[in-house]
């Protein structure tokens, strides 16, 4: 057989195109690279394909919404507006008298507080007798779905009733409610009502001013003004009736005060009197605690003064009698008559020495001098022995003087002490009678306050604007809540979306390919139902519809978008070796189910269009399809000639459209087909059938239920790998391609088939038929042609 040349390079005069065709041959991925980033278009595809699910969720969701907002009942508001003054005079505590001050901080927020009471709802419900009024509770429930359906179709009914309140409305007051007035039995019945109330009930403070806004909401126009106004004139009478009471209390506490004051007073008085008297202490007791005071002062200053002069005494006295030289005593030595005596010595000494140099000691006048020595020598030894018994006489005078100054102290002492208890004591009462004076004078002061304060007794809350009866409802707010519920359900439905896409691990599209099998992509094979969309959106009648489509619908429907895609298929093989396209393909799936008969098929009829000799052989023993899909009986084939028979020709069979197209069978199901494929006979029968045919297309079992595909693999040129897109998962498509690895099988490619078109690019849909819309004006292409050029 010639050489098949028809891919073969051409020289660069012929096409002006010096590129080896080993530069084509290599497979490159076409669409968004896996490192490219998902753009907005990627995210537009998440979309388009869950469109279905989002608009599901979005029209249930937003249906249910616009239901239940139109069941509930139209609700009105009650507004009435009270002013809160605080007094602008007021009563400072004392012990058990409290009036609120005009800047009290917490006043603003007890008011607001009180206006929330449950005793206030309770007197609400009671003085409107809402327990006998079914409209109360009546208009809260909601209407059916009928109802429901013509409030959306119909305009709301405005209330007619005319704005009435009652003038002479009795209101409940506070102490009717509090303090068991009300049995339990009655307390519980009138639960729901108080809880209605404060449900429905809203207070709001206008900002820098006094003013109060009391509103109410209810499905009753009227009930709504009713309520709002009783609120407000059930709060002003409470808080009149609590000033009212608060001040007649402090009046008659204030009166039991000074009363009791009073008598204590008078009673304090003539206590200190008589303990005055007793005593002997006069009721003016400055000046005579000062004298007294004075006389002590003087005992003690005096008693000091002994007590220091006796002690100088007794040191002199001590001093005089430890000294051995009786001389050196600092009084000798200070004695006016020691120091005379001794003069007078030194004089006669002097006259005796003056006479001794002219007379002998036994002159009479030198005698007489030695007399007169010893006279004044004996009385000058005698002085030092007297001034010591003086200072002991000064001594003892001292101490005697100070034993009496000490009695008079201690007696001075003993009665200033008593007497200044005295005082003590006396002046603690009158400074206790003082002290209830002043007291007194102050309850007095504010008596007389409380009195004027009675006299012009004034509300601070008051009733700034009553309730007008509602014309227009304020809720619910129906198409805000419908605009919401499509916002939320459109934005859930579109991450529901995306979740699903995140959780859904099969392979799409060829970047998924690209991404996770590392694998070209060969070609995109739409499905059946995106098949004939395409063609009916480019408006060829004459074309099949998609239900008609099989294995071999190419060949009646030659320019459909499926014939385009494997004719692309077709040129992806021929390019996919270097210098000479394949003999052997094998072609097989993960999994069954996936299109592999027919991906196989068609690529074999493509294959034969070009004029080349093809044979396809059905080698999936165990579920053989190919004679299905031809119309042949299988009652002979691939497993007969593996068995023994040796006439190859009389197996085949030649297809009646495309006569170059030769196709061998399965034939009888036999019960070892591993074995069958494995042998040397499998091997030579493709050994031979190589050299009679240019491409030889096998359709093998999956890769991953049986061995049948990795033994083929090992026989052949390459393997094509058709995967189902949106269901063959990455983990299946990974271990198939992985399995084939293993046993060194030379894999083409991945055929992505069974594809949602819009889920892919809408080039894929808008370019085939806007192409093949052009096209019913041209001739159609002539059967026979070499590669395409896209």
């Amino acid at each position: 057989m010639s050489q098949d040349n028809r891919l073969l390079p051409l020289t660069a005069l012929d096409r002006g195109i010096d590129r080896p065709l080993s530069d084509l041959a290599q497979p490159k991925p076409y669409g968004v690279s896996s490192m490219e980033p998902a753009g907005i278009r990627d995210y537009f595809f998440v979309v388009l394909k869950r469109k279905w699910l989002i608009l599901s969720l979005v029209l249930v969701i937003t249906s249910l919404v616009t239901i239940q907002s139109f069941r509930a009942p139209s609700i009105y508001e009650g507004k009435t507006t009270i002013r809160i003054e605080p007094k602008p005079m007021s009563v400072l505590q004392t012990e058990k008298v409290v009036i609120n001050a005009p800047n009290d901080p917490g006043f603003w927020h007890t008011q607001l507080k009180l206006l929330e009471n449950p005793a206030l709802a309770r007197q609400v419900a009671l003085t409107l007798d809402l327990q006998h009024n079914p409209a109360f509770f009546g208009g809260q429930t909601q209407g059916g779905v009928f109802a429901s359906l013509r409030r959306i179709f119909s305009k709301p009914k405005r209330p007619n009733e005319p704005a009435t309140v009652s003038p002479g409305l009795a209101v409940v007051g506070e102490s009717e409610v509090t303090g068991g007035a009300l049995s339990p039995e009655e307390l519980s019945k009138l639960e729901p009502y108080e809880d209605a109330i404060i449900a429905g009930e809203q207070i709001e403070a206008i900002p820098s001013t006094n003013l109060v806004d009391i509103k109410f909401i209810h499905s009753d126009p009227v009930i709504a003004q009713k309520v709002a106004n009783t609120l407000a004139e059930v709060f002003v009478n409470n808080n009149f009736e609590r000033a009212t009471v608060g001040v007649t209390n402090a009046e008659v506490v204030l009166a039991k005060e000074i009363a009791s004051l009073q008598t204590k007073i008078k009673h304090d008085q003539e206590f200190q009197f008589n303990y005055a008297k007793a005593k002997g202490l006069p009721l003016a007791t400055a000046a005579a605690g000062d004298l007294d005071a004075t006389r002590l002062a003087t005992l003690s200053g005096q008693l000091l003064a002994a007590e220091n002069e006796r002690k100088n005494f007794q040191s002199q006295l001590e001093s005089a009698r430890n000294e051995k030289d009786r001389f050196s005593i600092p009084d000798v030595n200070a004695s006016a008559r020691v120091e005379k005596l001794r003069d007078r010595i030194s004089a006669l000494k002097e006259t005796r020495d003056a006479l001794l140099t002219t007379y002998t000691p036994e002159w009479p006048a030198v005698k007489k001098i030695d007399a007169q020595l010893l006279g004044l020598e004996a009385e000058l030894e005698k002085a030092p022995t007297e001034i010591v018994t003086s200072i002991q006489r000064r001594f003892e005078a001292a101490a005697s003087r100070e034993r009496l100054l000490r009695q008079s102290y201690e007696q001075a002492k003993g009665t200033t002490t008593q007497k200044t208890r005295d005082q003590i004591d006396l002046m603690a009462q009158t400074q206790e009678l003082e002290s209830n004076r002043q007291r007194l004078n102050t309850l007095l002061q504010r008596h007389r306050e409380l009195q004027v304060s009675g006299a012009n007794r004034s509300n601070e809350v008051s009733i700034a604007n009553l309730s007008r009866l509602p014309k227009t409802a304020i809720g619910p707010q129906r198409f805000r809540n419908i605009f919401v519920a499509f916002l939320v359900s459109l934005v859930a439905g579109i991450g529901l979306a995306f979740l699903l896409d995140f959780l859904d691990d099969t392979l799409k599209s060829v970047e998924d390919v690209d991404r996770y099998l590392h694998l070209p992509a060969l070609a995109l094979i739409p499905s059946n139902r995106d098949r004939g969309r395409l063609i009916a959106i480019g408006g060829g009648a004459s074309h099949p519809a998609a239900s008609d489509a099989t294995a071999l619908a190419m060949i009646t429907d030659a320019r459909s978008p499926a014939a385009e895609s494997y004719r692309h298929l077709r040129t992806s093989l021929l390019l996919s070796s270097a210098g000479q396209p394949p003999k052997t393909i094998l072609v097989t799936s993960s999994q069954p189910s996936e299109g592999k008969t027919t991906t196989a098929i068609n690529t074999a009829f493509m294959l034969a269009q070009t004029g080349a000799e093809v044979l396809i052989i059905d080698c999936d023993l165990r579920r053989p399809r190919l004679h299905a899909h031809f119309q042949v009986p299988n009652t002979k084939g691939l497993t007969n000639w593996l068995s023994g028979e040796t006439n190859i020709d009389g197996l085949m069979q030649i297809n009646e459209t495309q006569a170059n197209l030769k196709f061998l069978t399965s034939g009888p199901v036999p019960p070892n087909p591993a074995e069958l494929l494995g042998s040397d006979e499998m091997r030579q029968l493709l050994s031979t059938l190589s050299e009679r045919f240019t491409h030889i297309v096998i359709d093998s079992p999956p890769a991953i239920s049986f061995t049948d595909a990795s033994i083929l693999s090992t026989m052949v040129d390459g393997v094509v790998l058709v995967v189902h897109g949106g269901k063959t998962s990455r983990a299946v498509a990974r271990r198939a391609k992985q399995q084939l690895l293993d046993v060194g099988a030379h894999i083409f490619g991945v055929v992505l088939n069974n594809v949602k078109v819009e889920g892919q690019d809408y080039y894929y849909s808008g370019y085939y038929s806007n192409y093949y819309n052009e096209a019913d004006e041209k001739p159609e292409d002539v059967p026979g042609e070499t590669v395409e050029t896209r």
